[in-house]
């Protein structure tokens, strides 16, 4: 299923939904061929992948009291398609995470508390030779910057 209505979603519920379409997008060949477009000339591949997912994809949230999940094959097809697709943190995380991971890097999502109260954020994560640097495609914020958040849940 491309895009995933969740209300009300429980917590188990984000984390299963997050990591199957991260791991199912990773193996997919048009998010693949999404990849190596963003790569393409770059050599930072990761810079490369977070710079393309922030300038070409929209920051737009959730309706309310509702998660949505948009898979990163139904983003890549839709990209494909000319139609640029508008999503909210988790989804970002989610197409970061499977085309880097596409790539052959070792990628996990987090569920961040930010504001608060509870999970309000969600960001990727890349193993580099360093540890694992902070991908956040939706953020202002410089990549590999992290905030001090009160809670994290880490998505394989």
């Amino acid at each position: 299923m491309p895009v995933n209505y969740i209300q009300n979603a429980s917590l188990d519920d984000l984390v299963s939904s997050l990591s199957r379409f991260k791991a199912e997008g990773s193996r997919d060949p048009k998010v693949r061929q999404l990849a190596e477009i963003a790569v393409a000339g770059e050599q930072d591949q990761i810079s490369a992948v977070h710079n393309f997912v922030r300038d070409t994809f929209p920051y737009q949230p959730d309706p309310e009291n509702s998660e949505l999940f948009i898979h990163p094959r139904k983003v890549a097809q839709d990209y494909f398609t000319s139609r640029i697709r508008r999503f909210d943190c988790d989804d970002s995380a989610m197409l970061v995470g499977s085309m880097l991971s596409s790539l052959g890097y070792e990628t996990r999502i987090l569920l961040v508390e930010l504001r608060g109260p509870g999970i309000d954020h969600a960001l990727a994560q890349v193993k580099t030779s360093i540890g694992w640097l902070a991908v956040d495609a939706v953020s202002s914020k410089p990549l590999g910057w992290i905030e001090q958040y009160k809670q994290v849940i880490i998505v394989p």
